[in-house]
């Protein structure tokens, strides 16, 4: 490790550390490599030399869609423990990305400031629903995104803005590890917030199975179709293999029964493939990140 990286980085690096404690649906093996730096620089200097040993660095944040296997040699970089920081002027807010989507929107209520309550409900970090285009109800991050800041292979902070970005369905053209966003938000009353948010909750509990460990959709929802609905109408829903099962509430969502392992969640996955192509002649893409 020394012989990668300079010791005084070794103050962020957690040398016996499991992805299951990071991870949304308590999966995940130990790691070779797992930094946690407390400021944007180390950040930068953990980025800088990882490259120049040629590894591949794996962000991480609130881990509500990664399905994590073997990371092999991948140095993982959690935004955990980064400053977590906002500005605001007017309508316009410049965030740190480890901000968890619920703290931010119960911060923004001071300033009256809302229209993310869509994604009300979703345990993710701003930084992860920014570089998956998050989005429910018919809406998406990308309508209040300006600009995102992030740091480039060269280990320096780069601007983006919006128009520079290819938003498309639960995935974007940002690569590099996102920094700060900037988003453009809606002058509405902490009441009407309040409200809003309350509403999408509730829906979320009477829909989705919230008392197990998940990672929310599995599947990006077909052209004029839903996944759950596809799954369902296999048969599929509530088949257990394992610790996994795909929810008899919303069989989009694969949840942990207790001590579900990776293999479990996968041969999960390849059954609800197989069965919806087979039966509609559809091909189901994932919308979780399989980390393997």
């Amino acid at each position: 490790m020394e012989k990668v990286f300079d010791s005084k980085l070794l103050t962020s690096f957690l040398s016996d550390s499991s992805l299951q404690e990071y991870s949304n649906m308590k999966i995940g093996k130990r790691v070779h490599y797992l930094f946690t730096p407390k400021t944007v620089s180390d950040l930068s200097d953990i980025i800088v030399q990882t490259n120049l040993a040629d590894l591949e660095i794996l962000p991480i944040g609130g881990c509500s869609n990664m399905l994590f296997g073997n990371v092999g040699n991948r140095v993982i970089i959690s935004d955990r423990y980064l400053p977590h920081i906002y500005t605001v002027n007017g309508n316009e807010v410049v965030v740190s990305s480890n901000y968890k989507i619920v703290d931010f929107m119960e911060e923004m209520k001071k300033y009256d400031l809302g229209g993310l309550e869509f994604l009300s409900g979703i345990p993710a970090h701003l930084g992860g629903i920014t570089h998956m285009n998050a989005g429910a109800f018919d809406k998406t991050i990308s309508l209040f995104i300006k600009w995102v800041e992030v740091i480039n292979n060269k280990g320096d902070l780069q601007k983006i803005t919006a128009s520079e970005i290819d938003f498309r369905y639960r995935r974007t053209s940002v690569d590099d590890f996102i920094v700060n966003v900037c988003f453009e938000l809606e002058s509405k009353t902490k009441q009407q917030i309040t409200s809003d948010m309350n509403e999408i909750l509730n829906i979320r509990r009477e829909r989705h199975p919230l008392e197990y460990p998940s990672l929310g959709s599995t599947f990006r929802n077909p052209e004029g179709h839903f996944a759950g609905l596809l799954i369902r109408d296999c048969g599929l829903a509530g088949k257990q293999i394992g610790g996994a099962q795909i929810s008899d509430k919303h069989s989009n969502f694969i949840v942990n029964r207790g001590n579900a392992e990776f293999s479990d969640v996968i041969q999960l996955i390849e059954l609800a493939k197989k069965e919806v192509k087979s039966k509609y002649g559809i091909d189901l893409k994932l919308e979780i990140k399989v980390i393997n």
